[in-house]
């Protein structure tokens, strides 16, 4: 063999190495080419599942709201690939949807605000009746039955004298009927209550109403309310000014007396919140709305009822309960825990709420309170509206505003 073939050998032996080692090359890179598109394949496969998941949320909220609460949604609507389930969670309700296949699963925590609450006057602050009291029914439903509310309490009544009656004015005319359990007829002492009026330990209704802690006002009042510090003239101006009526929720801080109307033709009934102060409701007049009485914790007693018809030194010793059986409360505490004050012959249509632990209403007067359902529903629904609750999942408007 000539020096001219082996020089051939030698470059087709070369050559066909070459040809192995990028062969080599071509394998491996193939081999992370393809890697590299079954995980493009399975990020898209990803983030399919995860919007579909995410459409359940949204779809199981969407029909939350239109419910106007949890427990009505009809969530079997949504599960169009993927399952919706509710569970409670201290209060709140975890929407967790899950794809069929069980490949993804994503949850967010809805706060469900403020509770329909039964009750037409409900208080944390301790009542003292004086006077006659027809009180027209809450009408709750349960089982085909009207369980019916007046009045829920946290602590105390006080009833005073014999002459004093507390009543349930549902009409036997009416078409709902309380049940008979349900229905206190002219009440002179608790041993006459039935279940409409009730005591509540559990009482919290700033949170059942705003759906919210306490020390949250704040953010109710900046949210939701007008604020009265910004308009000028009298208690009964504020709630009656042009803004209120718009807006139909007002926040006044500080003491209000009220002596005249707010059931104006073109009002549709008003929301006022009376924040840290005495509340003095007087006269003949008739009241469209709730009216909410809210003290917080930060507020230092200035009661102080001297010069008016509650000054305890011109009516000395006439605050005792009727019976042995009654609480009984002495002039000097009645006259420092009195912060509400509702005198005359009123006819308010709506509701009371008076959030004031640790205080006391008094109410001297000829009181005929209509409830009014739907008025009552529509002031309070604002607050009732499911919402997402912040940082429960991806909520990065959350997490800008609150980085280090």
């Amino acid at each position: 063999m000539n020096k001219h073939q082996q020089s051939g050998m030698t470059t087709l032996l070369i050559t066909s190495m070459l040809l192995i080692v990028a062969l080599l090359f071509s394998l491996a890179s193939y081999k992370n080419l393809f890697y590299q598109i079954k995980r493009t394949q399975n990020e898209v496969l990803a983030r399919q599942a995860h919007w579909i998941a995410e459409g359940g949320l949204e779809c199981g909220f969407a029909q939350i709201q239109k419910a106007g609460n949890i427990s009505d949604a009809i969530l079997t609507d949504c599960n169009d690939g993927q399952a919706l389930t509710l569970s409670p969670d201290d209060g709140k309700s975890v929407l967790t949807s899950e794809t069929d296949n069980k490949y993804k699963k994503i949850a967010k925590t809805i706060v469900a605000g403020g509770a329909k609450s039964s009750g037409v006057i409900k208080s944390s602050a301790d009542l003292y009746f004086n006077g006659d009291y027809n009180i027209s029914p809450d009408y709750n439903l349960v089982n085909g039955k009207y369980n019916c509310n007046i009045i829920r309490y946290l602590r105390n009544i006080y009833i005073h004298q014999a002459y004093s009656k507390i009543g349930n004015a549902n009409n036997p005319h009416d078409t709902n009927q309380c049940e008979i359990a349900y229905k206190t007829t002219r009440a002179l002492k608790r041993i006459d209550f039935k279940s409409d009026i009730y005591k509540d330990l559990k009482l919290d209704v700033f949170k059942e109403t705003f759906g919210t802690n306490r020390k949250n006002w704040k953010e109710v009042k900046e949210k939701n309310f007008l604020d009265g510090d910004k308009l000028i003239g009298t208690c009964l101006d504020k709630i009656t000014s042009e803004g209120a009526k718009k807006k139909r929720y007002i926040w006044i801080t500080g003491d209000c007396v009220i002596e005249g109307n707010i059931d104006e033709k073109d009002n549709d009934g008003v929301f006022v919140l009376i924040h840290n102060g005495k509340l003095h409701i007087k006269g003949t007049g008739n009241y469209n709305g709730i009216f909410y009485h809210f003290i917080d914790d930060s507020y230092i007693n200035k009661v102080n009822w001297t010069g008016t018809t509650l000054d305890v030194k011109a009516y000395t010793g006439i605050y005792k309960a009727s019976d042995n059986d009654e609480p009984i409360i002495s002039d000097e505490n009645f006259n420092k825990m009195t912060i509400t004050y509702l005198e005359g012959s009123l006819k308010p249509s709506g509701g009371f709420i008076f959030d004031a632990p640790n205080h006391l209403v008094y109410l001297r007067a000829a009181i005929d309170l209509t409830f009014e359902d739907e008025l009552i529903d529509d002031l309070l629904s604002k607050f009732r509206k499911p919402r997402w609750q912040q940082g429960s999942w991806h909520d990065f408007e959350y997490q800008k505003n609150n980085r280090l």
